[in-house]
């Protein structure tokens, strides 16, 4: 006979009792305190105030999914994911933040730097506010202020937000920076030029060392209107929430049941939240009340279990819920003390990142209306290194060189010139083992060379390039990474180009006028958009790569018989090859009379009345379009193009 389920029996009762008396003592109780969390969350804060971007968002996911209900990974997680780029993912694990606790100092201020980095000015300004409005603001969060209201237009508002801040020698280095930053904008979008110049110049000497630290985002919310940039500003201002649409929030006493068509044989049924039974039941309709407001906000984990009058499973339900209930305060998971030492940390460790191409950008607009083009070309290089599409940098950049700051030299492999004198060209260095040597004997025979540089190789050994320059010798472009161009987009050649001159630039305090392709590798685009920004592209009648195929003994011999007055040699200093005939071939030049200089120094030689090789009419211009998918290249000119150089013209490794 069958059990009336109405009149649960003596067992189940008190099993349901138990569960009740189970549940009522588990919800009011504060969630067991994990002893890895917080220890998580401090180690995850001392990568972060350690530019260990990447390092630190890791430890932070590993964080939420030890406690994904706390409020202080989600804030770490969101500000790293923002600072690596990603605007999406980092808004919606700081929405997640606000709603498990918004009242955490981290939390707002994670709010209100995420907000201004991805333009969204009104809202990064209500945030500052509310944290001001607690009191005794800090000068990182007048700065921050300073920036959104100079971002807004509200350029008095900025002014005033700097006063409050202190002076700049009582800051920090990034809020020095920053600082800095603001004023300058403030004085070029009021007129004051030389004002700008002054305060920027502040703002750049306090900037990374490396310009290109990845770990330091530039700013996406601009200063002034024209350092806008649509396709980033469209990207940046992406809002998505990392929650799902599976993941309902709910408030407040949410009903829960199981359903009797789903399951018609249940006797029982028992309702779990995250894991732990909180309700049971035996009689219809099986339902329960769940008051959320007795829980932490967060995700939660709800399972409703049938079961049959022996107690055997017949299936369950399971859903998450997302529980937001306002005002209500639950007591705190882990001691509060340790809790409020880990949000401050956090706090101080999230800083309003210096600003490296608003810094350059505005630097160099400043120092243009000065009419100093040549600094301005300089700052402007450095912007398009790191990102060709920021704000009008092209626009002005290229402008200063069709104004004709540049050389008008498209191209050159030798100069007609009656005057015994040859240029000595070395590609690849600077080679900690192979380029002090070389200086060496460079000095013994007096001689001065012109060296191709890999702007990669100068960054990993910047005593060797200033070296160099300090010895008279010419520094010369060979690019950022020694690519093949042919191969790269206008954008791709672009960076390649600008980044290697800005390094060298940079390093070797020269102004860099020369550039040659790795491996010869350039056609007339290559060409043009090289001397859009005043470069001469400079290949050689002579070379060294003979070495591939012949004895010292032949190449030497190949090299004196074809050496001429004006000849550019190619020869390479990123391995050893050319090191035993180097001193032999100084010897015989200097026997029959040569002086070994520079290209530059070749070129300022070229006879009256001689038209120097390919001259450039006009600075071409670049669509601001998004390039298309790159073509195949163009038939390379005979002097770029391996299988129709003659055999004194083959390509360069």
């Amino acid at each position: 006979m069958s059990r009336d389920r109405s009149f649960p029996t003596v067992g189940g009762l008190l099993r349901v009792a138990g569960i009740v008396l189970a549940a009522s003592v588990t919800l009011l109780s504060p969630v067991a305190a994990e002893g890895g969390y917080l220890a998580t969350v401090q180690d995850a804060t001392r990568l972060l105030s350690q530019g260990q971007i990447a390092e630190a968002r890791r430890a932070f996911q590993r964080a939420r999914e030890a406690d994904m209900n706390d409020a202080l990974a989600a804030v770490g997680l969101g500000y790293a994911l923002d600072v690596e780029g990603k605007a999406a993912e980092a808004r919606g694990e700081l929405e997640l933040a606000l709603k498990l606790d918004g009242q955490g100092r981290a939390c707002r201020w994670a709010h209100a730097l995420v907000a201004l980095n991805n333009a969204r000015l009104d809202e990064a300004i209500q945030h500052l506010e509310a944290i001001r409005k607690e009191g005794a603001p800090t000068p990182e969060l007048w700065v921050a202020l300073a920036y959104a209201r100079c971002a807004s237009g509200d350029y008095a508002g900025a002014r005033e937000a700097l006063d409050a801040a202190g002076r700049p020698d009582q800051l920090g280095t990034a809020t020095r920076s920053m600082a800095s930053l603001v004023r300058g904008a403030v004085a070029y979008a009021t007129g004051d030029y030389a004002r700008a110049v002054e305060v920027l110049r502040d703002a750049a000497r306090h900037l990374p060392a490396n310009t290109y630290f990845d770990n330091v985002p530039s700013r996406r919310t601009p200063l002034l209107p024209e350092a806008r940039t649509s396709r980033r500003e469209a990207l940046a201002l992406v809002s998505a929430s990392s929650l799902g649409p599976a993941v309902r929030t709910r408030s407040g006493v949410v009903r829960l049941h199981l359903d009797p068509f789903r399951f018609p044989g249940a006797s029982y049924a028992f309702f779990l939240v995250d894991g732990k039974t909180v309700h049971g039941t035996n009689a219809p309709p099986f339902r329960y009340d769940w008051d959320t407001r007795r829980v932490r906000n967060g995700y939660h984990k709800v399972v409703v279990r049938a079961e049959d009058s022996m107690g055997e499973v017949l299936g369950q339900t399971e859903e998450v819920f997302l529980i937001h209930n306002e005002g209500v305060t639950f007591p705190p998971a882990y001691p509060e003390e340790e809790y409020t030492r880990a949000d401050e940390a956090l706090s101080r460790a999230m800083i309003l990142q210096p600003d490296v191409m608003a810094t350059r950008y505005l630097l160099g607009l400043a120092l243009k209306h000065m009419g100093r083009v040549d600094e301005a070309a300089a700052e402007l290089e450095q912007v398009m290194a790191h990102d060709p599409d920021y704000g009008r940098a092209r626009q002005e950049l290229r402008s200063i060189y069709a104004a004709g700051a540049g050389s008008r030299l498209r191209s050159v492999s030798s100069v007609p010139i009656s005057a015994r004198k040859v240029a000595i060209t070395f590609d690849d260095g600077p080679h900690p083992l192979y380029t002090p040597p070389l200086l060496d004997l460079l000095e013994r025979y007096q001689a001065r060379c012109t060296m191709f540089l890999v702007g990669s190789q100068a960054e990993s050994h910047p005593e060797i390039v200033r070296e160099i320059a300090e010895k008279g010798h010419e520094v010369a472009n060979h690019t950022y990474s020694h690519p093949n161009l042919r191969t790269l987009d206008p954008r791709g050649i672009e960076r390649e180009l600008l980044r290697g001159r800005s390094v060298l630039q940079r390093i070797s305090g020269k102004k860099i006028r020369l550039f040659r392709p790795p491996g010869g590798n350039a056609d007339r685009a290559v060409e043009e958009i090289a001397a859009g920004y005043g470069l001469t592209t400079v290949y050689w009648d002579l070379f060294d790569s003979w070495l591939q195929r012949y004895d010292e003994a032949t190449v030497l011999q190949k090299l004196l018989g074809g050496i001429k007055p004006g000849s550019i040699v190619l020869l390479h200093n990123g391995s050893n090859k050319t090191a035993p005939i180097l001193e032999p071939f100084f010897e015989e030049l200097t026997r029959q009379g040569y002086q070994l200089v520079t290209v530059s120094e070749l070129l300022a030689e070229a006879a009256p009345g001689i038209q120097p090789p390919t001259e450039v009419e006009e600075a071409p211009e670049l669509r601001d379009e998004e390039p298309a998918a790159p073509a195949a290249p163009e038939t390379a000119p005979a002097h770029a193009r391996a299988d129709a150089r003659p055999e004194g013209r083959a390509a360069a490794p």
